[in-house]
């Protein structure tokens, strides 16, 4: 843990004066006397500043005070911090921090052996820690916020699919609120509020957030079909399974989706400039023509939201591929001769055009620009960390002519 860790001392789970003393006397030690240290103190009561500069967060309820104290650890960019708390009550802390906080976060806990407690509280409760943390978590924000955005090139009586904006959800920290869909080790989201986020976004999508699978993004080319042995990293999948929901994230790449009407084959994919530069969405498109049979003018394409050419340089040979591709994708750098701005969306579109799929088959009215609108997630603008939204698809039944 680094020096300068902050300190949470719980008055909240046991608030007798006896109680409080001793625990105060601990941090004090603790701090010795330089008070360098930031103190957040937990209560279900007002109270006055316990030490130089310290802050107190009131609720009735631990997980409710933990969470808030959270996001002022999060907001400081504080990721070492030590909790003290009574001895009987320290494995419930824990707990409960082993499912709040993310790999980002050093943390621990100080059951302090104080004289004269009275447990009051409901100890059984230790073993219910995940469950009503997640029963917390469904309580908070407004899932009716959640907005989806569907093609209209995709028919929604065969597919399940679209893209959606970053409002509904449960993630606090501004750069990935709210509706953060991705975890990393380098964000400060646990898995519970990505699950969460996911569960909001299938029950206003109407899919089984337990059928989604995720790219496993490497800002490759490879493709997963699913019941196959996955890649261990893929940046696309596929299937002809109804029912399965695939998910592509993207916080500036472009999140790509193909669905052929006449198999029902459906795909996700991933493109960064990487990822443009090395057709991702081609290698997609063959794949569902070589394990589905795919012909590519029944193929629907949505591209969704995605950095645009005049928020986005790359290095000119960085993207030489793309100007080969079509040397109106390109266009220099003002006062950077070796710097040029690319056009990811109308690459990928010239792409699939190349490969067979008709130009009216190619929805782009999704494809907005991901840092210039903050309804959506952009690594460009917010650095890290940052949220990831995602594109989804599924076939929601066998195809039919009828479509």
């Amino acid at each position: 843990m680094k020096a300068d860790y902050d300190i949470i001392l719980d008055l909240a789970t046991n608030s007798s004066p006896t109680i409080t003393e001793q625990l105060i006397t601990v941090i004090e030690n603790q701090l010795k006397g330089t008070y360098k240290h930031c103190v957040t103190v937990l209560s279900t009561d007002k109270i006055d500043s316990v030490f130089p500069g310290s802050r107190s967060i009131v609720s009735n309820e631990p997980i409710d005070l933990l969470y808030k104290a959270k996001f002022l650890l999060d907001s400081a960019n504080v990721t070492d911090f030590l909790i003290v708390t009574t001895l009987i009550m320290k494995k419930y802390w824990e707990n409960l921090c082993l499912h709040m906080f993310s790999a980002v976060h050093n943390w621990s806990v100080l059951g302090v052996d104080v004289t004269g407690e009275v447990v009051s509280f409901d100890l059984s409760r230790e073993l219910l820690v995940e469950t009503h943390f997640k029963e917390y978590l469904k309580k908070l924000g407004n899932i009716e916020e959640v907005k989806i955005l569907r093609s209209h090139v995709i028919p929604e009586k065969m597919f399940n699919a679209g893209f959606h904006e970053r409002h509904g959800g449960v993630t606090q920290l501004p750069p990935l609120a709210s509706m953060n869909m991705l975890y990393t080790i380098r964000k400060p989201d646990p898995i519970l509020v990505i699950k969460e986020n996911r569960r909001r976004l299938a029950v206003k999508a109407g899919f089984d957030p337990d059928s989604m699978h995720f790219a496993k993004v490497e800002h490759g080319a490879n493709i997963w079909v699913i019941g196959k042995e996955p890649p261990a990293r893929f940046d696309g999948l596929a299937t002809n399974i109804p029912g399965v929901t695939l998910a592509a994230p993207g916080a500036d790449c472009s999140m790509i989706l193909l669905a052929d009407v006449k198999t029902g084959a459906c795909g996700a994919v991933h493109s960064g400039w990487r990822g443009t530069t090395l057709g991702a969405v081609r290698s997609l498109l063959k794949t569902m023509v070589d394990e589905f049979g795919t012909d590519p003018k029944d193929v629907r394409a949505a591209i969704g939201p995605t950095i645009e050419a005049s928020c986005f340089t790359l290095l000119a040979a960085d993207a030489n591929p793309i100007t080969d591709l079509d040397p109106s994708l390109v266009y220099p750098m003002k006062n950077k001769s070796n710097v040029v701005h690319v056009d990811l969306v109308g690459a990928n579109v010239i792409m699939l055009e190349k490969d067979g799929v008709p130009h009216n088959n190619i929805d782009t009215s999704h494809a907005v620009c991901t840092v210039c609108n903050k309804q959506f997630y952009s690594y460009q603008r917010d650095s890290v960390p940052f949220g990831n939204q995602i594109g989804f698809i599924s076939c929601r039944k066998q195809p039919s002519e009828n479509i």
